[in-house]
C-alpha cells in the first residue's frame, strides 16, 4: 500500500501500489481544475509533489515548463504512485467552492416580479386545532381538516396526506398543544410544524449549466430574492463540454453515477452556503425548481444521456416533471421537498432556454425578438408574433476561456477587459491583482482591437513584426513573437503575472474564436431565414448567459459575433435561465405557460441544415 498526504489539509489516504494520482485525488473528494477528464490534454491538473517525486512523462515534458518539472510539479492524470508521497493541491487548480461571477451584476436589468402574479405552489396555514374530548372524538386528521376549512372557507376534500406524516401526526399534534402550521404543496399536506411558522416559506431556483451552477433562494410569501450564489459545476473535472461527459458515462464504469453525484454535490454546496449565509433552515425550503441543458438535466435525474449525442438525437422525455427530494440520492433537502423540473425542448435545447423564453416573455410579444445565450454552449431563439424558432450552436467553450492557450474563466486574476491602440495597451484584472490569464470578455476586446489596428487581417491571420502596418509603435510590434512555431501576441510579460508565466494570444486561439463566433452567427442567420426575416427586422435582442453579460457589445459586433443592430435594441438580461426558474418557482401560471409552449418551439437542427456549411464559411472571416 502507498500512503498519500494531501496539503494544505494534511488529509491521508491509502491506495494500492501503482494507482493513478488523478483517481486518488477524486477519491479524496478534491476536484482538480481540469477540463479534459484526466486524458493528459489540457495540462491543468497540476500538483506539487513535496515527497515521492516521480519522473516526468512525455506528456508532462510537453505541457509543463522545465522550471515547473524541476520544482516537483506534475500532472495528476499522468502520475502513478509507487512510494509514499506528499501532494500539495495548488489553490488555482481546485474548483470546489469558487465563486464564478456576481449574479446580480446585470440581473436587475428587468424586474421579473412585475411580469406575473405571485402564486407559489407552496402554502403554509397556521391553525389552532380543537382539542379532543369524550364529547368530541373526531380523528386527529379530521379535526385538522375542519380547522383548515374554517380558516380557508373553502372545500379542501382534495387534500391528501402521506402515510409518513400520518404516523407522526398523533404525537406531534399533542406536543404542539394543537397549535400547528400546515404545509401544502401539489395538493398534498407535506408537513406539519409546531407553532406558527407561516412566515417561513422558502424555495430555491437552480440553473444547472455545463460550467456554472447558480442557485437562488426565494421568499415564497413575497417573491423576493433573498440570496444568489454560483459555483463551478464539479462535473467539469471529467470534461469541459457535454460530449465529453456523455462519453464518460458510456466508457467509464459507473460513469453515470459519478456524474450524477458530482452535480448533486455542487447543488448541495450551494444549499449549504445559502443556509449559512441567510440563517434559514433547510427544513423551511419546501420546493426547488430546476432549469438545465438537456444533458445536465438527464445526469441530475440519473438518466443515461448517450442517445442525446447520436442520431437522431433524442431526449428520454421533454415534459415537465415533479418529484420528491428523496428520489434523488443524497440531495441535501428534506425528503418531502418538492422538485419541479422545467420542460426541455430537444436534445440540445434544454429547460434553461425555455426558462429564458419565459423570463423575457418571448412567447407573448408582437415584435421580432432574438435571445442569444452565450455560455459553454450557444443557443439562439427567435420570436415572431408568438411563434418560436430555436437552434443550438456548437460554439464550444472558447468564450469562457477554455481551450485558449492562456484562457481561464471569469474569476479573480482573469483579464476581463483590454484596450489596445497602435501605441499602448491597457488591461483590467478581476480583483485588481496580478493577472493569471485572460477570460472570454478580454479575448473579445483584444481580438476586436487587433483587428481594428491591423494586427489581424479579415481572414483571422495574425501578423508578424515585419508585416505590421505603418503607424504601429515599436512597443506594440515587439509583442508579436513566435512560440512553439506559432505566431503569438504577448499580452502580459512573465514578470508581471501572478504565476511568472507570460500571457499571450496565439494564432490557434484566434481560430478558436473564429469558429465559435461563426457558429453563433450562422445560427442567427439560419433562424432569420426560417422565419422569412432579415437582421434589420430584429426589434430587440436579449443577451443572456454568464459570458454574454460581461462582453463589450460594440466589440462583439465588430468581430461579427452579434448582429449589427443599434445598441439601443440590445438588452443584457443576466442569468435569464436562473430568473426563469425563479418565475416557475413563484408562479404556477408560469409553469402552465411553459408546459404549453415547449412542444410548439420549432427546433432547427443545424448539423443537417442545407445552408449551415455555406453560412458558416461566409461568417468565419471577420
Amino acid at each position: 500500500m502507498v500512503r498519500v498526504t494531501f496539503l494544505p489539509n494534511n488529509e491521508n489516504i491509502e491506495i494500492a501500489n501503482g494507482d493513478s494520482l488523478w483517481e486518488t485525488i477524486l477519491k479524496a473528494g478534491i476536484r482538480p481544475n481540469s477540463i479534459c477528464g484526466g486524458k493528459g490534454i489540457c495540462g491543468r491538473c497540476k500538483v506539487l509533489l513535496k515527497e515521492g517525486i516521480t519522473e516526468p512523462t512525455v506528456q508532462e515534458t510537453e505541457l509543463l515548463s522545465p522550471e515547473e518539472i524541476k520544482k516537483g510539479i506534475r500532472l495528476a492524470c499522468q502520475t502513478r504512485l509507487y512510494n509514499n508521497c506528499t501532494v500539495e493541491i495548488l489553490p488555482e487548480n481546485r474548483t470546489g467552492l469558487q465563486d464564478i461571477f456576481p449574479l446580480n451584476r446585470v440581473d436587475n436589468a428587468k424586474d421579473f416580479k412585475s411580469s406575473f402574479w405571485l402564486d407559489a405552489n407552496v402554502e403554509k396555514i397556521f391553525l389552532t386545532v380543537d382539542k379532543p374530548s369524550l364529547l368530541d372524538q373526531r380523528s386527529d386528521w379530521g379535526r385538522i381538516k375542519e380547522a383548515l376549512v374554517r380558516k380557508k372557507e373553502k372545500n379542501l376534500n382534495y387534500l391528501q396526506t402521506p402515510l409518513p406524516l400520518l404516523k407522526k401526526l398523533p404525537v406531534l399534534l399533542r406536543e404542539a398543544d394543537f397549535i400547528v402550521t400546515v404545509v401544502i404543496c401539489n395538493g398534498k399536506i407535506t408537513a406539519l410544524e409546531k407553532g406558527d411558522t407561516a412566515d417561513k416559506v422558502f424555495g430555491m431556483a437552480f440553473d444547472l449549466g455545463t460550467t456554472t451552477v447558480a442557485g437562488y433562494l426565494i421568499d415564497l410569501k413575497t417573491g423576493k430574492e433573498v440570496s444568489a450564489l454560483s459555483k463551478t459545476n464539479s462535473q467539469i473535472s471529467y470534461g469541459d463540454n457535454i460530449i465529453s461527459r456523455i462519453d464518460f458515462t458510456q466508457n467509464k464504469e459507473n460513469g453515470l453515477a459519478i456524474l450524477q453525484k458530482e452535480i448533486i454535490n455542487t447543488i448541495n454546496e450551494l444549499i449549504n452556503e445559502t443556509i449559512q449565509n441567510t440563517g434559514i433552515s433547510r427544513d423551511n425550503i419546501y420546493e426547488i425548481t430546476i432549469a438545465a441543458n438537456t444533458c445536465i438535466h438527464h445526469l441530475f435525474l440519473g438518466i443515461i444521456p448517450i442517445y442525446l449525442a447520436s442520431s437522431p438525437f433524442l431526449a428520454a422525455f421533454n415534459r415537465g416533471l415533479s418529484l420528491k427530494a428523496k428520489e434523488i440520492p443524497a440531495l441535501y433537502l428534506s425528503p418531502e421537498t418538492n422538485i419541479y423540473m422545467l420542460p426541455t425542448i430537444s436534445a440540445f435545447i434544454g429547460s434553461d432556454v425555455l426558462a429564458g423564453i419565459l423570463f423575457n416573455g418571448m412567447n407573448d410579444r408582437e415584435e421580432i425578438t432574438l435571445l442569444i445565450d452565450l455560455g459553454t454552449n450557444g443557443e439562439v431563439i427567435l420570436s415572431k408574433n408568438g411563434e418560436l424558432w430555436a437552434c443550438s450552436t456548437a460554439a464550444g467553450p472558447a468564450f469562457e476561456g477554455i481551450g485558449i492557450s492562456c484562457g481561464m474563466r471569469a474569476v479573480e486574476g482573469a483579464i476581463d477587459r483590454v484596450k489596445l491602440s497602435k501605441n499602448t495597451i491597457n488591461r483590467h484584472v478581476i480583483g485588481n491583482g496580478n493577472p493569471k490569464g485572460i477570460c472570454g470578455s478580454g479575448i473579445i476586446d483584444l481580438v476586436s482591437d487587433m483587428l481594428r489596428i491591423g494586427l489581424i487581417d479579415k481572414s483571422g491571420r495574425l501578423m508578424t513584426k515585419k508585416e505590421c502596418p505603418s503607424g504601429i509603435s515599436e512597443q506594440i510590434k515587439n509583442r508579436l513573437d513566435i512560440k512553439s512555431g506559432e505566431n503569438i501576441f504577448l499580452l502580459v510579460k512573465e514578470n508581471e503575472t501572478e504565476e511568472g508565466k507570460e500571457i499571450y494570444l496565439s494564432q490557434k486561439d484566434i481560430r478558436e474564436i473564429q469558429v465559435a463566433k461563426a457558429a453563433i452567427a450562422s445560427g442567427i442567420k439560419i433562424l432569420l431565414r426560417e422565419a422569412a426575416l432579415e437582421t434589420k427586422d430584429i426589434g430587440e435582442l436579449f443577451l443572456a448567459g454568464s459570458f454574454g453579460n460581461f462582453i463589450n457589445i460594440e466589440n462583439a459586433i465588430k468581430i461579427d459575433l452579434l448582429p449589427n443592430i443599434s445598441l439601443k435594441r440590445i438588452s443584457l438580461v443576466g442569468n435569464a435561465a436562473g430568473k426563469g426558474a425563479e418565475l416557475a418557482l413563484c408562479s404556477r401560471r408560469i409553469r402552465e405557460i411553459g408546459e404549453g409552449i415547449y412542444k410548439d418551439v420549432k427546433y432547427v437542427e443545424l448539423s443537417t441544415h442545407p445552408n449551415f456549411s455555406k453560412e458558416f464559411m461566409e461568417t468565419i472571416s471577420f
